[in-house]
């Protein structure tokens, strides 16, 4: 036993030699120490996982800590947690950090144009904007293709703080009531969505020239109604009778079709177009000029019974144009209707035997109030007579010839037998349509004239006269002739 202790003894003392070597050459590191390195890791740490790439700058991996090895994989990087929701002002609401993106407008028209700008994405990722369906459930418009993608309308690239805009152009044709933007950020599950709504009842409508008078054809371009309604066209109003009456597409739209400027006020109008089913209405303004009609009258001098004619273009089409005679208001003398170019022709009137003189016609459109005028003149009757003798004794039968009376008028006959005696009937007769009559009537000269017999013969209607000197011839001496009856005028002879 005393042997085995000595032998134990001297490796005991090596052992105890060893570990004061070991103690002597391991350097002492105080508290304080531990605590800067420390505090120097987790600042490194930190900064190099959250400020260095928000600035945009690329840091290397950051070794994994109790991993046990070098060749352990780099274990990801935890996302930041999501800001919380809260109660504001009563409402749940997000704390923010998402992405963001809002329409101008957000309640747009037909091919209109519209401004997405976002925001809260990644500084400098590339932004794509995509137009589709709106996720929300409303329900595409008739005709509208089934399970329809998003189509890619525009991509950005996120400037300082994330912001971007993006400018496109709405479809011209309604699929659905609405429709959704989605902005997706490359690369990254950032991404944004909002709705846009189409207007409803506000349709639109384009004419091909907005200067014109009317009767010009433009062409009419419609888009924003109601799939398959009925759409009425209006120039410068809304109610009554439509101008046009067009039928819309499954799109709501019509297409490029010829339509007559109509009657309206000159100067600034506008085209209506309404939807006879949805009430959808659309305007397009028209700057309307004047008519300038003019007429053309033949012949320009007329006598009583005869006929003018005349013709009129440059008046509205499809109007009738109001005739008055020497007055622009009261009572038409006629109604004459325009064809397609607004003109007319053929048109007559026969002059009364109560004018006389110069005169004026007014033509007036029922619905332009667009008016000319021409001026004409009647004619007096200038009748020609003369007897069947120059002259001759008391006693001899006279009759008479007479031409240029008005036609078929009643010529009724006057004598004066003594130089300021009253003129006495003592025939009638009546003349043809020409105004002509050939030895008609029959008077004789009394035995007691002296010199001569004047003969008046006045047209009954025309108020024309012609007059006949008849000299008588001295008979020597006293003739016995039976003094006449007076004349009585048949019926069929007053007019």
């Amino acid at each position: 036993m005393q042997t085995l202790k000595r032998r134990l003894a001297p490796a005991k003392r090596r052992s105890a030699a060893a570990k004061r070597r070991r103690r002597v050459s391991r350097p002492k590191i105080s508290g304080r120490r531990l605590l800067i390195a420390a505090v120097a890791a987790f600042l490194l740490i930190s900064v190099g996982r959250s400020v260095l790439p928000a600035l945009g700058i690329e840091t290397p991996k950051m070794p994994s800590f109790g991993g046990g090895g070098g060749d352990t994989p780099t274990a990801p990087v935890t996302k930041a947690p999501k800001a919380p929701t809260v109660d504001l002002n009563g409402v749940m609401v997000h704390g923010g950090g998402d992405p963001m993106v809002t329409l101008n407008p957000g309640l747009v028209r037909l091919g209109g144009s519209v401004t997405a700008s976002g925001s809260g994405f990644d500084q400098g990722s590339m932004v794509d904007v995509f137009l589709g369906p709106s996720s929300s459930g409303a329900q595409p418009s008739k005709g509208a293709a089934k399970n329809a993608k998003p189509v890619q309308v525009g991509t950005a690239k996120a400037g300082k703080y994330g912001i971007f805009t993006v400018n496109f152009s709405f479809p011209t044709k309604m699929t659905t009531p609405v429709l959704e933007v989605t902005a997706q950020a490359r690369g990254s599950d950032k991404v944004a969505k909002a709705e846009a709504a189409v207007a409803q009842g506000a349709g639109q409508a384009t004419l091909s020239a907005i200067v014109g008078k009317p009767g010009d054809v433009v062409n009419l371009t419609v888009k924003g109604f109601s799939p398959g309604e009925q759409l009425l066209v209006y120039w410068g109003r809304i109610n009554g009778d439509p101008t046009l009456t067009l039928k819309a597409d499954e799109d709501g739209s019509v297409g490029k079709t010829p339509i007559k400027v109509g009657v309206t006020a000159v100067g600034t109008t506008s085209l209506v177009v309404v939807g006879k089913t949805s009430g959808a209405a659309a305007s397009a303004p028209f700057q309307v000029l004047r008519l300038y009609p003019s007429i053309k009258l033949a012949p320009y001098a007329v006598k009583a019974t005869q006929s003018i004619t005349f013709s009129g273009a440059g008046f509205a089409p499809g109007e009738r144009v109001l005739v008055r005679l020497n007055s622009a208001g009261g009572q038409p003398v006629m109604a004459v209707p325009t064809d397609g170019a607004g003109t007319f022709k053929g048109a007559g009137l026969t002059m009364p035997y109560q004018l006389k003189g110069a005169q004026s016609l007014v033509f007036i459109g029922e619905q332009s109030r667009a008016a000319a005028s021409t001026g004409f003149t009647i004619l007096p009757y200038m009748p020609q007579a003369r007897t069947n003798a120059y002259g001759g004794l008391p006693g001899t039968v006279v009759n008479f010839y007479a031409t240029q009376f008005a036609p078929n008028e009643a010529v009724h006959v006057y004598a004066k037998t003594s130089k300021g005696a009253k003129g006495e009937l003592v025939s009638a007769f009546r003349v043809n349509k020409a105004g002509t009559a050939r030895a008609v009537g029959q008077y004789t000269i009394p035995g007691n004239t002296e010199n001569s017999v004047i003969f008046e013969l006045r047209g009954q209607l025309s108020g024309s006269t012609a007059t006949v000197n008849f000299k008588v011839d001295s008979s020597g001496g006293p003739v016995d002739i039976p003094t006449p009856k007076p004349y009585v005028l048949p019926k069929d002879l007053e007019k």
